[in-house]
């Protein structure tokens, strides 16, 4: 049985290396007479590599935009400051190249597919339309004889349209990374430079400053070229300065693999559409991104639901706020939660991740004992300080970070303690309250959340997470 099948798989892949060969490709007719499968002579020598190319890329990258976002959401609530915007600028890029890919390859794969139906088509009826199948309809079959393609034409037509979307997805890919890089490559130097001169994470300003320094020498050479490039002789210093700035250019894209499928590309449809394609396609992707990120966070809603409101706060059970209903995405965002929608022991435990976007600016700003214990710990290098330190933390945590309300009356004994959420990996606050004394029936426990900066205290408002006994 093994043997047999080695044999069919090598008669096969001779059979496709024999059609793949301008040389010994029979002529379609007699193929068809003869029972053969024939690939035509101009078919584009690389179809093979295409196909196997294109399926395992779409099937693999299907999976990246899930993985992306998951990863963004196991990095957020454990960063802070300019990391911040380089991680979702980072991850913004990433998606968009894991979309450009999967709509490049679907696009192929349906391309070939076509060129495959008409390929088996043409071998079962190598003289394709019988028109004197249609004489009753003499108009309409005038018409079709007009505008219908061959399946010569349509199968020519297939296989060139596939190579061109797989060369022109490559591009696209290519420049999407591209551009990430060199967004990373003012982004990451500004923050380090606004880090080193004033302490605190890079500003748009200083990001501002990186990208000019990039950009006006490309531009100014751009329109100096189209006016003055013809009178400058060779070894002009302005000449010797352009091709610089040209080479530099060419590194940022990559240009030894970008340039040949670019210029190829413009050559052919001209620089004016070539870049409002390119360029169209580019700010499409990022519009598909945005939408998503907006549908996400509900900065805008989907039809439907019409009589639901938008934010149900104080009367919705947000699955985030219950560990046996929470997802693995929502334990990762870092929003309190308790055990369940009903508490039937004495105690109700609740967790508070430590989230530095949320925390590390109101701790240096309403918990000065905190710091000072932080100071006399690195001076001293002693565990007792450490441990006051703690204690400093948590005590700000209850008075002054994220003191509690239930059923509107405030627990001014209210104590919390380090621990770590075993589902998401992160640190924070936790404290087991007690319950026994509550009436059975719904009850409603609400969390402030840390003013941040620029917002006033009442402008940020508490998590409410209702449960019963």
């Amino acid at each position: 049985m093994a043997a047999s099948q080695l044999t069919m798989i090598g008669t096969t892949r001779t059979a496709l290396n024999t059609m793949s060969t301008p040389d010994s490709k029979p002529d379609p007719a007699a193929a068809a007479a003869e029972g053969e499968f024939a690939v035509p002579r101009d078919t584009t020598p690389t179809w093979e590599v295409e196909l196997l190319l294109s399926g395992a890329l779409v099937f693999s990258m299907m999976q990246v935009p899930a993985l992306l976002d998951d990863a963004l959401f196991a990095a957020r609530p454990r960063i802070s400051g300019g990391m911040q915007s380089t991680l979702i600028m980072l991850y913004f890029y990433l998606k968009m190249t894991s979309y450009a890919l999967i709509g490049t390859f679907v696009l192929h794969l349906s391309s070939r597919a076509i060129w495959v139906a008409a390929l088996g088509l043409r071998s079962v009826y190598p003289d394709g339309v019988i028109w004197e199948k249609f004489a009753n309809r003499p108009v309409y079959r005038d018409y079709a004889k007009r505008t219908t393609p061959t399946l010569d034409e349509m199968i020519d037509h297939a296989d060139n349209r596939a190579s061109l979307v797989f060369a022109f997805g490559l591009l696209l890919v290519l420049m999407s990374i591209a551009i990430m890089s060199f967004t990373m490559l003012a982004i990451v130097p500004a923050g380090l430079v606004e880090e080193w001169l004033r302490g605190t994470p890079g500003s748009s300003v200083t990001t501002t400053i990186f990208v000019a320094v990039i950009l006006v020498p490309s531009l100014l050479v751009t329109v100096i070229d189209r006016r003055y490039g013809a009178r400058l002789q060779p070894g002009h210093p302005l000449r010797r300065y352009m091709h610089a700035v040209y080479r530099f250019n060419n590194a940022l894209v990559w240009g030894r693999i970008t340039h040949p499928i670019l210029l190829t590309f413009f050559s052919r449809m001209g620089m004016v559409r070539g870049n409002l394609l390119m360029v169209g396609l580019l700010y499409s992707l990022m519009g598909v991104i945005l939408l998503e990120v907006a549908v996400r966070t509900n900065s805008i809603s989907l039809p439907g639901e019409t009589f639901l409101p938008e934010d149900g706060r104080g009367r919705e059970l947000r699955s985030a706020h219950y560990a046996n209903t929470r997802s693995d995405r929502e334990a990762q965002s870092g929003v309190p939660f308790i055990a369940g929608e009903v508490s039937r022991g004495p105690y109700l435990k609740l967790f508070v991740a430590y989230v530095p976007r949320r925390l590390d600016a109101a701790i240096e700003r309403d918990c000065p004992d905190v710091l000072k214990a932080q100071i006399a710990a690195l001076a001293e290098d002693e565990a007792a300080t450490e441990l006051a330190r703690t204690a400093a933390l948590l005590d700000c945590a209850a008075a002054h970070l994220y003191p509690l309300t239930l059923d509107g009356n405030a627990l001014p004994e209210l104590r919390y303690d380090v621990a770590r959420d075993s589902r998401s990996g992160l640190r924070g606050f936790m404290t087991m309250l007690d319950v026994r004394d509550l009436a059975p029936g719904r009850h409603e426990l609400r969390i402030a959340q840390p003013p941040q900066k620029g917002d006033k205290p009442d402008q940020r408002l508490p998590w409410i997470i209702p449960f019963w006994r």
